[in-house]
């Protein structure tokens, strides 16, 4: 009796900027995997329906092995033939396993749907000595890297058993924020911008429009503006309205607090002036404004501590 050809799973991690064989790049990275038996390879990933959408209907995805080209890591396992049908069974109907095919980028991603497929087929991340059975993924695909590389391999002394590294891509300055995961300082750690980028969604949303580079550039433009009005969140973002001596979405408007609040903060630009901004300036502006403040509550902590030392100088002598 013939052996059954080898039964192997393969986890990808895909970095921000990755390049993709129908031309562009990949916005925010992905996560996906594909099982191979007897020369057949299923690919399976999950991704929005409408591409480059934050949240909304999702899918599964079978090309994702052809789509994405040179992605950062890859792990190679081999797995036994349950855990190979295991795999498939979860990836074709993830409803039946308790996955929600509706997507989100924060909570139900590419990253979620990966790891359930490999913890319905037993392959969990590690965790000193104990499996982790209910690990659903770092918030980035890259972070992912080291938890992949935990999983215990099946057949650890099989040959078809490996990793295989690419260089990362090249990336735009917002690429770069997405994947670097040890840089705090300045606007690359400020929550501001990620949340002016949601706002900023969530008005392209309400008037029929995806979040695209058009919405980078608004994004980067207004937190500039923030910045520079010393606002210290966004609660909202508007489009001007049509009045008789301008026309609508003339201009746009970030508001802390509520608007009926007499207390809001509120400030405004041009639309056209925040689209056409390059990214790369506005963030490099929002660098310098960081930098700066941050030089400003520096000095002001010193002039205070100076004071303080000449008061207590003072009242010695006059003891």
């Amino acid at each position: 009796m013939a052996k059954d050809a080898p039964y192997t799973v393969t986890v990808y991690v895909a970095a921000p900027g990755t390049p993709l064989k129908n031309g562009g790049t990949s916005a925010a990275g992905h996560m996906y995997l594909a099982v191979t038996h007897d020369g057949v390879t299923r690919s399976y990933g999950f991704a929005p329906r409408e591409h480059g959408a934050r949240s909304g209907p999702g899918a599964v995805t079978d090309k994702d092995v052809d789509e994405y080209q040179n992605p950062f890591y890859a792990r190679k396992m081999e797995i036994s033939k349950e855990q190979y049908e295991k795999i498939i069974a979860y990836s074709t109907e993830p409803g039946k396993h308790g996955f929600a095919q509706q997507y989100n980028g924060l909570s139900n991603s590419c990253i979620d749907f990966t790891w359930g497929a490999l913890n319905h087929a037993g392959l969990h991340r590690q965790v000193k000595s104990q499996q982790d059975t209910s690990f659903e993924g770092a918030l980035k695909p890259l972070d992912n890297k080291s938890e992949i590389q935990s999983i215990r391999a099946p057949y650890p002394d099989s040959k078809l058993n490996s990793e295989v590294h690419h260089e990362m891509p090249k990336r735009t300055l917002m690429q770069r924020l997405i994947s670097e995961n040890d840089v705090h300082e300045g606007v690359r750690g400020d929550p501001m911008l990620s949340q002016i980028r949601e706002k900023v969604a969530e008005l392209d949303a309400a008037n029929g429009r995806t979040f695209d580079s058009t919405s980078e550039r608004v994004s980067a433009s207004l937190y500039v503006l923030a910045k520079e009005n010393g606002l210290s969140r966004v609660d909202q973002v508007m489009l001007s309205e049509r009045t008789p001596n301008a026309t609508a979405a003339e201009n746009i408007f970030i508001v802390q607090g509520e608007r009926n609040d007499p207390g809001h903060l509120r400030a405004s630009m041009p639309t056209a002036q925040a689209a056409q901004t390059p990214v790369e300036a506005s963030l490099e502006r929002g660098e310098q404004l960081a930098n700066a403040n941050q030089q400003t509550q520096q000095l002001a902590a010193q002039a205070e501590q100076t004071q303080s030392q000449e008061r207590e100088a003072a009242l010695r002598r006059m003891g």
